[in-house]
Formats: C-alpha cells, structure tokens, sequence
C-alpha cells in the first residue's frame, strides 16, 4: 500500500489542499489541532542581548566556552552543501550513532537532507581542527524565524586520543554557541532543540544553554480515504505491538 506522505515543518495553519490528496505528517506546529499530538521541546529566544544569552549559561558552560577559544577550531557553515559533504556527514554521524545505540542516517533521511537542501531549509554546519579532521556536526532545519536542531554527531571514538582530548571535550558546546551567535545575527527568533527526552543527562545540557520549554503539536492529518485507512492499520499495529 503506497501513499504520498508530505511532511510540514513549524506551520501557522494546516495545509488542507495537501491534506485531501496526501498523508502530511506535521513536526514543530505552532497550534494545535485535532488528532495532532502535543510534545514539549526546549528553545531559546535568541533575540536578546548577547549579555542575557551568556547570562543564561551555566556556570561550567561559560567556562568550557573561554577554555574553547584556546583550540585550533574552524568552523564551517553552508546553506548548499554538497552530495559529497552530505555524504561525509551521514558517514560520520553513523559511526557516532553505533557507539551511542540511537538511529543512524539512512537513505531515506538522507533523501530528507537534499529535499531541504533544494528548498533552501537546510543548514549544514561542520567542526574542524587545523588539520582538518572533523570534530562536530550540527545540521538544522530553517524556517522564516526558527531554526531546528535536526542533527547533531561529535567524533566520541577520538575522545582517548592524547593529541585531541581536549578539542573533542569542548567541541560540542563550542560549535553550539557559535552557531546560536550565528542564528542571532542573522535575525532568527528561536533556537529548537527539539523534544524534551528520557534523559535527563541531554535536557540538561540544553537547559544548560537557556533554553526553556515550549509545547509544540506533532502528528499526521489526512482527508484521504486511503490516508485514513493507513493511519487506522498504523495505530492497529501500535496496539498490536504494546
């Protein structure tokens, strides 16, 4: 059984020409609706003063970021990253999610990444030390005035390495806070780092930065017959399966 799934990100209003022809699955609505559930995310109000923002860091954060600018970084951002660059992100990324058990970039998410990339939604950003060698993705989804944390790898199987233990210690929070400055300057409202998790380890690294919740609706609408007739069989199979 095969259907057209379209998926919104950060919409005002629901698309309802789509919804009649297609199965649309809504990330990041702004209101809620029917059958649409509710999911907490962390952001941060990136139009304040620089002060506030560094204000609101923690303590450890504030001190990890000075030690940070001691390291031979090179930040790298593009809006139209290549296939090749692309490829070496999912390459990456994928040796970061075996090591830390969570899901890895496949094709079709890497077919998500060129969708964005053609739309002009996609913001791919890159660590590096002065010899090249990757330290730390971070790739966004952007919107008219929110940017979303879509991914984020650090090279976790470098971290004993005696010549890079420190870069990789501070390598995260370091292209976190460049890029949040980044956003900021370009006019962006709010910084998403998506939803608040099980873990409390990851929410408090993001609270760590200042962000705060907000709630978001999430879920897929349809006026299709066939749409609909997927979603019964989908939540069938949840129930199924609990």
């Amino acid at each position: 059984m095969f259907m057209n799934i379209e998926h919104i990100y950060f919409a005002e209003e629901r698309n309802n020409a789509s919804e009649r022809k297609k199965l649309v699955c809504y990330h990041q609505t702004k209101r809620p609706a029917q059958s649409l559930q509710t999911q907490k995310t962390l952001q941060i109000m990136l139009q304040q003063d620089e002060e506030i923002l560094l204000a609101n860091l923690s303590k450890m954060n504030r001190y990890m970021l000075r030690r940070a600018k001691k390291e031979p970084y090179e930040v790298i951002v593009k809006e139209n990253p290549s296939d090749q660059e692309l490829l070496e992100f999912q390459q990456f990324y994928n040796a970061f999610a075996k090591i830390k058990n969570t899901h890895r970039v496949r094709k079709f998410h890497m077919q998500t990444l060129k969708l964005l990339r053609e739309k002009g939604a996609l913001v791919y950003t890159k660590l590096q030390n002065d010899k090249g060698e990757a330290l730390c993705y971070r790739l966004y989804i952007a919107d008219e005035d929110i940017v979303f944390n879509l991914y984020t790898g650090t090279a976790v199987w470098i971290k004993d390495r005696p010549d890079l233990k420190q870069q990789i210690r501070f390598a995260n929070r370091y292209l976190l806070w460049e890029n949040i400055m980044m956003f900021r300057s370009k006019g962006y409202a709010h910084y998403d780092f998506g939803a608040v998790t099980n873990k409390e380890e990851i929410n408090e690294f993001k609270l760590g930065f200042g962000a705060q919740e907000r709630e978001v609706y999430y879920g897929y609408l349809t006026e299709s017959k066939l749409g609909k007739l997927i979603l019964r069989l989908r939540d069938l199979k949840s129930k199924i399966m609990k």
